[in-house]
């Protein structure tokens, strides 16, 4: 049976049964990686990034731009590397086309389409072509040269069209063709569309119901004599009523100052008519009955801190300060490293496990400054960090858009928090750039990359940009990639972050080798405790 018109109830099944199809196969997209080192996380970041956007409760009369809208906000708070956040802002191109509209014909699809793929080149400083934008464009241009009586028609041909794109990526981008691969977040997209069609036709994907940030709870701590130590977690989504408040008028600073003296660990966050509210409070009911005066809610959690698996005591309210900066890392060693030398919160993250957006203005909401300072350390984070800076409206937010550990180790070194101003606080961080940031670390698959014969199991020795060397075991590697690291006769400097896989007698054992190499360069070591990474070099 052709279906001619999607309603909003449709239209959401389709995206789960998108989602469900895309955390199938996301093992698939991940192994697509460019590097043949295990750090692939495309297919997570898009699973986990769509995943808080199917999460968005729907009614069966909801229009579709209604279902657009939740489906992009929740994408938008969940989005995480650069392939979650362009996936989440060509959804939120999406629920732009879908402004205003019951339902979706085959042709007004399309043109929310194309809306999509504007909102996704946008949100790239320099798009690249031979990635998931080009899959996007392609598709897009090709529906809408075409005319369809039916969305079976309509959702074929783009399908179709986004394999013979995402076929051609090699030829766009070198670097997918020297790896021998395709590009994987338009893998990652044309998993969610297979998914779509599927549905339309009656193929409903059968994979595990649990997300991948589930809750964890025990109750083996709580019980009838317990008292309530920690107050409750309290989240909810509130649509702004034209009947309660003056929606134009509306100042999210206000509200938060309306409801501060109920809790601490306050962020809330507007987007168009809706408010997104986090509060820890002891008196959750009257948040509830506040919020209620000004609008009517979408959603809301309320969970008991005390039982709640590796809960903290939220913090005390923090006095008012000038500067804050918040840090991406990995390990536990480098996490506590980065706070000693100045970071005022770490989110928790990097390579296959890139914080959210969301996870950023988490750490944002429990700083009390004027200006917040955020040093992603990984260049698959940058943009769920602007992102979460753009959505923030409790200070003013800055990226630095440091690339890797080495990079952000280097900001935070020489940041002076004195300065008067903020961009003289940033302008002495920018000496991240004149670090040189190597890597060692296990091959997963055979390739021939950057003129190197690549073997699985070797370990790689590499930057951020080139692989220099592929050899036995990790001692090898490291020092291959100091001998072919250019200009390093003028580096003075090597710091060493160890990695949770190597030994100290490894460890020593490279230090010893680059000492008698380098007789003049100072060598610092740090037990990072990272994965992926057996050595990580801060070279300067």
């Amino acid at each position: 049976m052709s279906v001619e018109v999607l309603n909003g109830v449709r239209l959401k099944s389709m995206f789960e049964n998108g989602y469900r199809n895309l955390k199938l196969n996301m093992s698939t997209v991940d192994d697509l990686n460019v590097f043949p080192v295990p750090d692939g996380d495309t297919g997570k970041n898009m699973t986990m990034t769509i995943e808080g956007g199917v999460n968005a409760k729907v009614d069966e009369n909801d229009p579709v731009s209604s279902v657009m809208r939740s489906i992009s906000k929740g994408s938008l708070l969940s989005a995480r590397g650069n392939s979650g956040v362009i996936l989440s802002q060509f959804i939120r191109g999406l629920a732009d086309g879908a402004e205003g509209l019951n339902d979706f014909n085959p042709q007004t699809f399309v043109a929310a389409m194309q809306s999509g793929v504007k909102r996704a080149y946008g949100a790239v400083l320099t798009p690249v072509e031979g990635t998931m934008l080009t899959v996007m464009r392609e598709s897009a241009e090709y529906a809408s040269e075409r005319a369809f009586e039916d969305f079976d028609a309509c959702l074929e041909a783009i399908v179709s069209e986004m394999k013979r794109s995402l076929k051609r990526t090699p030829e766009l981008l070198a670097v997918l063709k020297e790896a021998n691969v395709v590009d994987s977040g338009g893998a990652g997209l044309l998993l969610i569309f297979e998914g779509m069609l599927k549905e339309l036709r009656g193929e409903l994907v059968e994979t595990t119901d649990a997300p991948l940030q589930a809750s964890v709870f025990s109750l083996d701590s709580y019980d009838e004599d317990t008292l309530l130590v920690y107050g409750y977690c309290t989240e909810f989504i509130l649509q702004l009523q034209s009947s309660k408040t003056n929606i134009d008028n509306f100042d999210v600073n206000d509200f938060i100052a309306s409801i501060e003296p109920l809790g601490d660990s306050i962020v809330a966050v507007r987007d168009g008519n809706l408010v997104k509210v986090h509060i820890h409070s002891f008196e959750p009911e009257k948040v509830i009955a506040y919020a209620r005066t000004l609008g009517e809610f979408i959603t809301i959690k309320i969970e008991n801190m005390s039982v709640q698996h590796n809960e903290t005591v939220s913090p005390a309210k923090k006095e008012k300060v000038k500067y804050a900066v918040v840090a991406s890392a990995m390990g536990e060693g480098i996490i506590e490293y980065f706070k000693e030398i100045g970071a005022s919160a770490v989110v928790d993250g990097g390579r296959t496990n890139n914080p959210s957006a969301g996870d950023f203005i988490e750490a944002f909401r429990g700083l009390n400054a004027e200006h917040i300072i955020v040093l992603p350390n990984d260049s698959n984070i940058i943009l769920a960090a602007e992102q979460a800076a753009s959505l923030f409206e409790g200070a003013d937010v800055r990226v630095v858009k440091t690339k890797s550990i080495a990079e952000g180790y280097s900001a935070l070194s020489m940041m002076d928090l004195s300065r008067d101003s903020v961009e003289e606080v940033i302008e002495e961080m920018e000496c991240y750039r004149y670090v040189t940031t190597g890597y060692v670390s296990v091959a997963t698959r055979d390739a021939n990359i950057d003129s190197v014969d690549i073997k699985e199991d070797e370990y790689l020795g590499f930057t951020n940009d080139c692989i220099y060397a592929s050899e036995k075991d990790k001692i090898s590697a490291a020092l291959a990639l100091f001998d072919r690291i250019p200009d390093m006769e003028e580096k003075q400097v090597v710091t060493v972050f160890v990695g949770s896989n190597s030994t100290e007698e490894e460890t020593e054992a490279i230090e010893n080798a680059l000492t008698e190499k380098m007789p003049l360069v100072e060598f610092g070591v740090i037990n990072g405790g990272q994965d992926v990474y057996d050595y990580i070099f801060a070279i300067e």
